[in-house]
């Protein structure tokens, strides 16, 4: 193996040992558990999606509103009333911001995962996680049981 800078004469494993988010515990390396780290892109993926929905939500509410509040200014015949009027519209415009900048910083990455070959490689994460949690689940259950019975 061709030596690196910082990598002199470790081993593959002894890599993975140091590997950031491990630790070493009585000489076993012990790692987030993979299908966590998987868990939580895709919970990050779907929780985005539901964030964009509900801001595109709010911010077409808000445009509604802004109607509203034109039509009450329109309407209102003193100086104090549309003043009140201008506030909300300004609360409400204020919101809307809010909103559009949510839009805005999530909608790339709602838009990736709509694309065909990102969703079908988010649903092929998906069925990774479970055979990854087989695995997991395998592993932490697992027992020896000896082949050759004890006194032969």
């Amino acid at each position: 193996m061709p030596e690196r800078e910082g990598h002199q004469g470790i081993g593959r494993a002894e890599l993975h040992d140091r590997a950031p988010g491990r630790e070493r515990t009585e000489g076993k390396a012990v790692s987030p558990v993979v299908s966590e780290e998987i868990k939580r892109f895709i919970d990050f993926v779907d929780e985005s999606r539901k964030e964009y929905s509900s801001a595109m939500d709010k911010m077409h509410l808000e445009e509604k509103r802004l109607q509203d509040f034109l039509h009450a200014i329109e309407f209102e015949p003193t100086a104090k009333g549309r003043s009140k009027i201008t506030t909300k519209l300004h609360k409400s415009r204020q919101e809307r911001r809010r909103q559009k900048d949510t839009v805005e910083e999530l909608e790339e990455l709602v838009k990736f995962f709509q694309e065909p070959q990102h969703k079908k490689t988010l649903d092929q994460m998906t069925q990774l996680l479970g055979r990854i949690r087989k695995v997991e689940k395998y592993h932490a259950e697992r027992q020896y049981r000896p082949r050759v019975p004890e006194g032969k």
